[in-house]
């Protein structure tokens, strides 16, 4: 490939992802007519149209997502191959971004930060807060955190927390109105906290009973995709919430939310840190995979997913 197909892919890419000419001529720092160029150069080599242009939109076209889908994974372990090259031999620096489910980014402010910064000044940490499941090498993402078992097979993975379970918990004012269930199915006639992931909402709870795996299918008053406002609803007495056990545990402890069919609780596995194999040598990641990995084994605390303040546990 010669030097002119890299500039010219470059540019495509600087186009695709800016969805139009002149913001991707201000990303490259060239002007909108040399964009223009350069596209049509690339599209006289590929033999293909590239791009449906109109007077106020810029779209791919099918050969244009063909070449997209080859070229954007390319362009990433290429980068990531300078970034590995150029940080041999220097102290961790630059921006790691990081894809986590939304109570793990409260999870982490709380479990490692001021003290990381203070540790790696270099480092700039972007923390994404995301509950769909990611594909972090499409979307640019140096390391993700899910539940062991959602892990990619083709990622390397170290675990961060500990088993857990899945809980329901109702605050004091649901359980007076409505009857403590005394098992997993008298939970289809209580109202329940529902959420929404990937479009589809979720009336799937799932338990264990007897050493079986049971599911129960659940109806409620209120639809939630975010983990934060799910608590406030539970603590309001809306309706009884599905959630992992360290999510809730502070507000538990406090007797604000009370945990109903303990001995029909699911085990899930703890947090899981993973990234691609290629980008094991980027100091700015092994930094953030040591550093995590030591304070997060160590424990947490009731409330290591609030979003209040508190004190940093010692490294």
């Amino acid at each position: 490939m010669d030097r002119a197909e890299l500039d010219g892919l470059a540019i495509f890419l600087a186009v695709a992802e800016q969805n139009g000419f002149r913001a991707a001529a201000r990303q490259l720092g060239l002007t909108p007519s040399a964009i223009s160029q350069g596209i049509q150069t690339l599209e006289r080599r590929v033999g293909a149209a590239l791009f449906a242009r109109t007077t106020r939109s810029v779209r791919l076209t099918e050969a244009g997502q063909k070449l997209l889908a080859h070229a954007k994974p390319a362009a990433a372990m290429f980068q990531a191959g300078v970034n590995a090259a150029r940080d041999l031999g220097e102290q961790p620096s630059g921006n790691l971004r990081i894809n986590a489910p939304r109570p793990a980014v409260s999870l982490l402010i709380n479990s490692l930060l001021p003290d990381f910064h203070e540790a790696y000044p270099g480092i700039t940490l972007e923390l994404v807060g995301d509950d769909e499941f990611t594909n972090i090498v499409e979307q640019g993402f140096d390391a993700g955190i899910r539940l062991g078992h959602t892990i990619e097979l083709d990622m390397v993975s170290t675990w961060l927390t500990p088993p857990d379970k899945f809980v329901v918990v109702g605050a004091p004012s649901l359980l007076k109105k409505h009857p403590r269930p005394g098992h997993a199915r008298e939970l289809q006639g209580l109202p329940a906290l529902l959420t929404r992931r990937g479009g589809q909402v979720s009336r799937t709870w799932e338990f264990v009973d007897g050493g079986e795996s049971l599911k129960v299918t659940v109806d409620g008053p209120l639809i939630l995709n975010d983990y934060e406002a799910s608590i406030r609803a539970a603590l309001r007495g809306v309706g009884f919430l599905y959630t992992v056990g360290s999510v809730v545990r502070h507000y538990i402890e406090q007797g604000s939310l009370i945990p109903v069919l303990e001995d029909h609780a699911r085990d899930v596995p703890g947090l899981c840190l993973y990234y691609p194999s290629r980008s094991q040598s980027l100091p700015k990641l092994r930094a953030f995979v040591d550093f995590a990995t030591k304070r997060m084994r160590q424990g947490m605390t009731s409330d290591a997913f609030s979003v209040q303040p508190q004190r940093s546990p010692e490294s």
